[in-house]
């Protein structure tokens, strides 16, 4: 028969689709990264040109494959905990209180000149810093979500410092959560894979877990309590936690400022909005894996850790209080000691030391990628509080992939971090 010119260009795109999978093929972790971005971009170039012109979806499979494997390189050579700064701006009280600003920024790194300290991050964002600034940082791990691997983005520092707007944001300037929650269904739409979504909420408070999207009574306690458990894979479940699918990002959004509803919230001193708890929200991405293998079910975290600052520092009267302030401090030590001890490689990783590096135990080490924003106030009045949150910062800086090299015993499983859990 003869070809007819859609035919032709059809066919000239797929010939186009081999020769950049081809090309793609022979890039390696030994590659430069400005080479292994250009080789990531072609594909997607491509792929786009070839599901705008509805290409049969197995013709487009192996460049498909190329791609996910190019991107991941790419995610794994900027690294697998990426660690940015962010310092907001003195806040009003700070300036009618005369306070001076403390910091200063040199491109990557940040000096403390009143305790001598330099640390240097992956990227630092100044006063001027916008929150599409803070996204556009982070938005290519809605796509290694979609692609299978677990993700989680925290924000950390003291209480005061900005870690809940660069979060949840404002009226008027979104969060990272809900630009990121933008992102990953305008990825799906354009993958054309056969994806399901769905979200859950829940809060870490005084070691007790609380589900944000079920009801709870006067005291704060549910009926039935949640209990962590690992599955065969080595993935995290979370028993009795309600898991609700989203259509679309409307009805994601909306279930993310359904459980924000339900935050535990106390005043003091410091700050009259301060979380006293953890709060990870979760969006479990599930895709349907090529030529009939099942599914492969991933994990995208937003983690807004509580305030790390002194005890002392918070000026708690009630008790309370107080033993929220410990609480999470108590909290963060744990998470520091199992980032130290992935980074080390050492043979037990104390994930149980706390339900926090519990939770997160799929999401820390091996081939999962984290990254952490550690949210500064400039202000003179807290700036020791603020140095000692850079340096635990610094400290989680040196993790590393350690999906083969990390072995715990029974008592601590390894983390399995990789890809998502496959099921058949």
């Amino acid at each position: 028969g003869i070809q007819t010119a859609d035919g032709q260009e059809d066919e000239e795109l797929l010939q186009k689709l081999m020769l950049v999978a081809e090309a793609a093929s022979l890039i390696t972790e030994r590659s430069g990264m400005l080479e292994v971005k250009e080789a990531r971009d072609r594909l997607q170039e491509v792929l786009a040109q070839g599901r705008a012109r509805n290409l049969p979806k197995e013709r487009l499979a192996p460049t498909e494959r190329q791609r996910r494997r190019i991107h991941n390189l790419y995610q794994d050579l900027k690294g697998h905990l990426r660690i940015y700064c962010r310092v907001r701006p003195l806040n009003n009280k700070e300036k009618r209180n005369k306070d001076r600003e403390a910091l200063k920024v040199d491109g990557t790194k940040l000096q403390v000149p009143l305790t001598g300290d330099m640390f240097e991050f992956d990227g630092v964002f100044d006063m001027t810093s916008s929150q599409e600034d803070i996204f556009d940082a982070s938005c290519d791990l809605a796509q290694s979500a979609l692609d299978g691997r677990n993700v989680t983005v925290f924000c950390y520092g003291i209480t005061g410092a900005g870690k809940t707007y660069t979060m949840y944001g404002a009226p008027g300037a979104d969060g990272l959560t809900q630009r990121m929650i933008g992102e990953v269904f305008r990825k799906a739409r354009l993958g054309g894979d056969n994806v399901t979504i769905s979200g859950s909420m829940m809060e870490l408070y005084n070691n007790y877990l609380v589900d944000l999207l079920r009801p709870i009574d006067w005291q704060g306690r549910q009926n039935p309590t949640l209990s962590l458990r690992l599955d065969k894979s080595g993935s995290v479940q979370v028993e009795g936690l309600a898991k609700e699918p989203a259509m679309d990002e409307t009805e994601l959004q909306a279930m993310f400022h359904r459980g924000l509803e339900q935050r535990a919230v106390a005043a003091h001193a410091m700050n009259a909005e301060s979380s006293r708890s953890h709060v990870l929200f979760t969006v479990y991405v599930t895709r349907e894996v090529e030529e009939g293998e099942g599914q492969v079910v991933s994990k995208l975290h937003f983690c807004d850790l509580g305030g790390c600052e002194r005890l002392k520092k918070t000026e708690v009267e009630k008790e309370d209080r107080r033993l929220e302030a410990i609480e999470i401090n108590k909290s963060l030590s744990a998470l520091g000691d199992v980032i130290e001890a992935v980074a080390k490689k050492k043979k037990y990783v104390p994930y149980r030391n706390h339900k926090l590096t519990q939770l997160l135990q799929d999401a820390i080490g091996g081939g999962a990628k984290a990254l952490m924003y550690v949210n500064c106030s400039p202000a003179h009045s807290t700036i020791r509080e603020t140095a000692n949150a850079l340096k635990l910062a610094n400290r989680a800086k040196s993790i590393v992939n350690l999906s083969a090299d990390v072995k715990c015993p029974p008592s601590s499983p390894s983390s399995p971090g990789a890809a998502g859990t496959r099921r058949p």
